[in-house]
């Protein structure tokens, strides 16, 4: 196939015997916990009777964030799930493939056990020709550029910071991702501005 993109991003076209072209795309993924108790942000070790000090709601509350995003034009997709199974894993590649239903999609992520699970596999078998996910090797949270992102979000939005509930805190969250620009999402995830092509 000799097309040319008239883009300079991570879409490019598959091909396959006895199967027609199809554009694709490679999503970063991930999936963070969103903690009621606010995190805590210090500078190292801290004097007796001088500790950081935030008040919290007491009782600690928990969601889990699940995102996937293509690092070249800041186009994802963003849910809160309150466990973080396979189920929620292969409902969230579900609507990644409806959200996207034009592009066979390649989802980089971690081998967290939901990743590597049977019925995540079972999954993707029986998607082999939407989607399929490529894992990175153990302990290599820095080849994933969505981690950089959720560095950011912590450390904007949750770092010593307590919410009224668990449900306005990803809602702060979830405004942060869909109004951050291209220009910052690519310089969070470190990417040049002018990639050639």
């Amino acid at each position: 196939m000799n097309d040319t993109l008239s883009q300079a991003d991570s879409r490019f076209y598959v091909e396959q015997e006895g199967v027609i072209a199809k554009k694709a795309m490679l999503v970063m993924m991930d999936e963070t916990d969103i903690h009621l108790c606010p995190d805590l942000k210090t500078n190292g070790l801290q004097l007796k009777g001088q500790q950081l000090k935030v008040e919290g709601p007491g009782l600690d509350e928990v969601c889990y964030l699940f995102g996937s995003t293509d690092p070249f034009t800041g186009e994802g997709l963003y849910e809160i799930y309150d466990q973080k199974a396979s189920c929620q894993f292969c409902f969230h590649l579900e609507h990644l493939m409806d959200t996207f239903p034009d592009y066979f999609i390649f989802v980089v992520g971690d081998n967290a056990p939901a990743h590597r699970s049977a019925a995540t596999t079972d999954f993707l078998k029986a998607h082999q020709d939407q989607i399929e996910f490529v894992p990175l090797p153990t302990y290599s949270p820095n080849l994933n550029g969505i981690e950089r992102l959720w560095r950011v979000m912590r450390d904007k939005l949750m770092r010593s910071k307590a919410y009224d509930s668990l449900h306005q805190k990803c809602t702060v969250i979830m405004n942060f991702l869909r109004s951050l620009s291209f220009e910052r999402f690519i310089d969070i995830l470190g990417i040049a501005k002018n990639v050639p092509t």
